[in-house]
C-alpha cells in the first residue's frame, strides 16, 4: 500500500479510507516521510488518537498544530503572541476562560431561534431557483451568517470573511502565488476596523465581550484579539460550512438514508448529526509534538517527535464502530471523535450542531427531487476535508 497524507491529491474525493484502513491494520503508529521536514508519526487507531487528545503532560499543541514546522526566518506581525489553539495550560486555560461561557450548551441554546431564523432565510433566498450551488448558497452562508451575529458584524461581511478562510485552508500550491499570505492580511485588516469600531461602539456582542475582557489583569493586545477573531471566523466557518455540504452530498450517495432522514428531518436529524460528523470527519488532523518520552501503541516517542492524529481514520475504527464503513444515520452507541478531545476539544461544537440541525431541517422540509448537475469540487487540502463547489437541482416539497 502506497502511503502518502501528505499530498492533497490524496484527499479529493474525501478521506483516502484506503490508506486508514492499511495503516490500522498494519502500522497504527506510522513512521511517516516529509520531503520538506522532520518525518512525523500518523496515528489511525481511536484508542491512540483520544489518548493523545487527553495527555497535554505528553503531547503539546506548541509550537504549532500543523505538521509543518514554523518558519523561524519568517516575519510575524504577531510578535511573540499566538493563536490559542497553539497554546497550552496554564495560558490555555486562561484564554479559553474569556470566550468559553459563550460556547457552552445552555448559552449557546439561547440562540436556537435566531439560528432556526437564519436556516429560514438562507433557504427562502434559493427556494424558487430550482437549483444553486449547495455549498456557497446554502452550507457556507450558516456559519457564515452565525458567526457575523455573534461578532456583531454584518451578515454579508460574514460570508466574505468565510470566503478568506477558504484560501487559507487550501493547498498552496492549487493557488496563485501569495493568495494565502494575502487572505490572512485581509482578515487581519478586517479585525482591524473591527477593533476600531467596537471600541468606540461597544455593545453585547462577543467581539466587545473581547476587547472589554482582561487576562492577567490586562486588556488583550490588538494582535491577540486578531489572532482570536481569525480563530473564530477560521473554526466557525469552514469546518461547519463542510459537514453540511459534505454531508448532503453523501446523503445523496446514499438516497434510502436521504429518504429515512427526510420522512422525519425533526425527530431523526440528532442522531443523522452525529453519524455525518463521524462520517465525514472535516477536520483531517491536528498535530502534537512529544514533550517527555512516551509509549503509544508499543512504539517509543522521543522528546521533539511529531504526533498526527487522524480523526477521519479513528472515526472508521472497526475496534469502536460496528460496520463502520457503512453510513447509518440511526446509528447509536459509540461517540465520535470529530470534534477533538481534551482541553482542546472544539470550542463551538454546541453552535456547530445548532446550525448543522437547523439548516438540514429546514432544507429537507422544503425542498425534494435533488439532483447533482455537476461533479462536486473538493478543496485541495491534507488539513480540511469539504466540497467547495456542489451545484444540485431540487423542487419545492
Amino acid at each position: 500500500m502506497h502511503i502518502d497524507l501528505l499530498n492533497p491529491a490524496s484527499f479529493i474525493g474525501g478521506h483516502p479510507h484506503d490508506q486508514y484502513d492499511w495503516l490500522r491494520e498494519n502500522a497504527p503508529i506510522y513512521r511517516h516521510k516529509d520531503p520538506g521536514g522532520a518525518d512525523f508519526w500518523a496515528v489511525t487507531r481511536y484508542e491512540d488518537v483520544h489518548y493523545i487528545g487527553r495527555h497535554s503532560e505528553f503531547f503539546s499543541s506548541s509550537p504549532t498544530i500543523m505538521i509543518a514546522d514554523p518558519d523561524p526566518e519568517a516575519p510575524s506581525t504577531m510578535g511573540d503572541y499566538k493563536m490559542m489553539l497553539m497554546m497550552v495550560p496554564p495560558e490555555h486555560t486562561a484564554y479559553r476562560k474569556l470566550i468559553s461561557r459563550e460556547f457552552t450548551q445552555g448559552p449557546v441554546n439561547q440562540y436556537e431561534h435566531r439560528i432556526k431564523e437564519l436556516a429560514a432565510q438562507i433557504v427562502d433566498a434559493v427556494i424558487d431557483k430550482g437549483e444553486c450551488d449547495f455549498i456557497d448558497d446554502i452550507a457556507g452562508e450558516m456559519p457564515s451568517f452565525v458567526i457575523a451575529d455573534l461578532m456583531g458584524l454584518p451578515l454579508a461581511d460574514g460570508r466574505e470573511l468565510y470566503r478568506l478562510t477558504e484560501v487559507i485552508h487550501s493547498d498552496p500550491s492549487a493557488l496563485p502565488e501569495g493568495a494565502a499570505v494575502e487572505a490572512i492580511t485581509k482578515m487581519f485588516e478586517y479585525g482591524a476596523g473591527v477593533i476600531k469600531d467596537k471600541r468606540l461602539n461597544p455593545g453585547d456582542d462577543l467581539a466587545s465581550k473581547l476587547l472589554a475582557a482582561e487576562v492577567d489583569g490586562r486588556k488583550l493586545a490588538d494582535e491577540e484579539f486578531l489572532l482570536f477573531f481569525m480563530l473564530l471566523i477560521d473554526a466557525g466557518g469552514d469546518t461547519t460550512r463542510n459537514l453540511v455540504g459534505t454531508g448532503m452530498y453523501e446523503m445523496l450517495q446514499h438516497p434510502s438514508a436521504l429518504d429515512d432522514l427526510q420522512a422525519d428531518p425533526k425527530g431523526r436529524i440528532a442522531l443523522a448529526r452525529e453519524e455525518l460528523l463521524r462520517w465525514t470527519s472535516p477536520v483531517i488532523y491536528m498535530r502534537r509534538t512529544v514533550t517527555k518520552p512516551v509509549s503509544l501503541g508499543g512504539v517509543d516517542l522521543a522528546v521533539g517527535d511529531k504526533v498526527v492524529m487522524y480523526y477521519g481514520a479513528a472515526n472508521r475504527d472497526p475496534q469502536r464502530f460496528e460496520n463502520p464503513h457503512q453510513l447509518d444515520l440511526g446509528r447509536e452507541g459509540e461517540r465520535h471523535i470529530a470534534f477533538g478531545g481534551g482541553h482542546h476539544v472544539c470550542l463551538g461544537q454546541w453552535f456547530a450542531r445548532l446550525e448543522v440541525d437547523a439548516i438540514f431541517v429546514e432544507v429537507l422540509r422544503r425542498m425534494k427531487d435533488f439532483q447533482i448537475l455537476e461533479a462536486p469540487m473538493w478543496m485541495p487540502s491534507n488539513f480540511i476535508s469539504g466540497i467547495t463547489r456542489l451545484p444540485i437541482a431540487f423542487s419545492r416539497r
